[in-house]
């Protein structure tokens, strides 16, 4: 009878130990590695085009409508708004900036004044979007420091892999942290502080996940104080022509 147990133990800890070595070889690089495979197994990303309408609803606001365009290929974006009083587009290309309003270059200084038609305005924002709709994959760039460990902690309704990044001093100052599913390691959403020690920022959850041109997307974000938890505003993306 000895024999027999000795013999089922040796059995588990075959199956046993490989999974427990399995998961401690996991890093939060693998984490995200695996998270960018799961949006862009293809590697469409680096070709990407995409054009998008935009909508910011926030409580006891003006809700923003806005489209924007990406071509990566060309290296250029656009963040373009037409409404019945107004129309204008701005563009940057190749690091040059473009600007126009109700199909003209030239721009009165009250429409500038009133919609920072400006090319520091533009240039903010083709930072910012590219950064927000090249997540995950913007993880890897140059300037970004990810965190050698990970954490689990509850985020949404779940327990999601946590990774910490920062930023070299030419790239950013922000303090981010990041939240993947611990089945499919889409990213479920993130945090970030411009001082930690306020507690200040906001975290933000995605949802609404489509696939566009290879790609799968989020088309809804919803964002929080991170003081309060409060929510305060939510982003609605609608694809155009999609494929």
């Amino acid at each position: 009878m000895v024999p027999i147990i000795n013999m089922i133990k040796k059995l588990l800890l075959i199956f046993l130990v490989p999974t427990g070595l399995s998961a401690q070889k996991l890093t939060a690089f693998d984490i995200v590695s695996k998270s960018i495979y799961a949006h862009d197994p293809f590697n469409n990303f680096e070709k990407f085009e995409g054009i998008f309408n935009y909508q910011i609803v926030r409580d006891k606001q003006a809700t923003r409508n806005f489209t924007l365009a990406f071509n990566k290929p060309k290296d250029s974006f656009e963040y373009i708004v037409n409404t019945d009083s107004v129309s204008f587009k701005q563009k940057i290309k190749k690091g040059k900036c473009y600007l126009e309003a109700n199909n003209r270059k030239k721009i009165s200084s009250d429409l500038i004044k009133k919609y920072d038609i400006t090319c520091e305005r533009t240039q903010y924002l083709e930072k910012v979007y590219n950064y927000l709709f090249g997540l995950p994959f913007k993880l890897k760039d140059p300037g970004v420091i990810i965190s050698e460990q990970y954490s689990e902690k509850f985020f949404n309704g779940k327990t999601r892999y946590e990774i910490a990044v920062e930023f070299e001093k030419n790239t950013g100052t922000d303090h981010w942290y990041f939240y993947f599913d611990k089945k499919d390691f889409l990213l479920a959403g993130y945090k970030f502080h411009h001082d930690i020690s306020k507690k200040d920022g906001e975290f933000i959850y995605l949802s609404d996940y489509e696939k566009f041109n290879g790609i799968i997307m989020p088309k809804t974000k919803k964002w929080h104080w991170n003081q309060t938890s409060e929510h305060f505003r939510t982003d609605k993306l609608e694809i155009v022509d999609k494929k």
